[in-house]
């Protein structure tokens, strides 16, 4: 049996699934980890009259790291990390995005964060979307302001995608609304209004691919940043159906909070990806 036809009905299922946890209420900060890859455009729904569903399964270890376990920033560093991605070309300029990344301490379960993206492409370099983001703490409760806390972020946004045969460059912006994420890393801010970013992909040869994000967050609209985070992933292709992934994050003030507070964590993480 070819491994990677057995894997693409899995994601198809996968996707179903969380096409059915997008219509109950959002009681589950998840954000949308970027992953340079190229798909053929030609295999979207509305041409091929069937789904076809491309992505990965991931699976990673996070050492050294920093991030707390639970949603709000408490408990032991986080230590492992298990998900999928799911891209389901609806037309050649429409994509739905599914995400789903657990967090892990000592085998135990502590977190689950949700991600979910439509995107539509209206001109070459102009592209809109709307994102739901959540998260749900596991065997755990937390609390803010003496009441129970689940993350949860809803936005419409704006990008601007330049792209080449073997890399993309997008800055994009961001509008929150009915969302509870705080700014700062102490959870002292006010609520996050905007974000900012920059995603950059790159082919570096023909088994190895580069991708880097950054955002500048705000509790204002058109405001200055308050924090920042960034991601680099590095991927190499070891086989047909395998990946191996190098990469690191990071998440900080720029600014003192109303606490006085000025904090950042780091993580550094080793795995590999099974992409279909």
């Amino acid at each position: 049996m070819n491994f990677k036809n057995y894997i693409k009905p899995t994601g198809i299922v996968l996707l179903g699934g969380l096409a059915v946890l997008l219509l109950l209420p959002p009681v589950l900060p998840g954000y949308e980890v970027f992953i340079y890859r190229r798909f053929d455009l030609r295999e979207n729904l509305l041409e091929q009259k069937k789904f076809t569903v491309h992505g990965e399964l991931f699976g990673q270890v996070l050492s050294p790291s920093t991030f707390p376990s639970y949603n709000d920033l408490s408990g032991e560093e986080d230590r492992w990390n298990f998900g999928f991605h799911n891209y389901l070309l609806i037309s050649s300029s429409t994509v739905l995005h599914a995400q789903l990344i657990t967090h892990d301490k000592h085998g135990e379960r502590t977190k689950f964060d949700w991600h979910f993206s439509l995107r539509q492409e209206v001109a070459r370099n102009l592209a809109l979307d709307i994102g739901h983001d959540s998260d749900h703490d596991s065997d755990h409760t937390s609390t803010l302001f003496g009441k129970p806390y689940y993350t949860n972020r809803n936005y419409f946004g704006v990008q601007v995608p330049w792209a080449e045969e073997a890399f993309v460059v997008e800055p994009f912006l961001r509008f929150f609304h009915h969302t509870n994420q705080r700014v700062h890393l102490d959870l002292s801010g006010e609520k996050l209004k905007q974000e900012l970013g920059l995603r950059v992909g790159a082919s570096l040869g023909e088994a190895v691919s580069l991708s880097l994000q950054v955002i500048a967050q705000s509790s204002r609209t058109l405001g200055r940043s308050e924090a920042w985070l960034a991601d680099l992933v590095l991927r190499a292709r070891l086989s047909g159906w395998l990946e191996a992934s190098l990469g690191g994050g990071l998440w900080s003030d720029l600014v003192r909070s109303p606490l006085g507070n000025k904090q950042t964590y780091y993580k550094l993480n080793w795995g590999i990806a099974i992409p279909f």
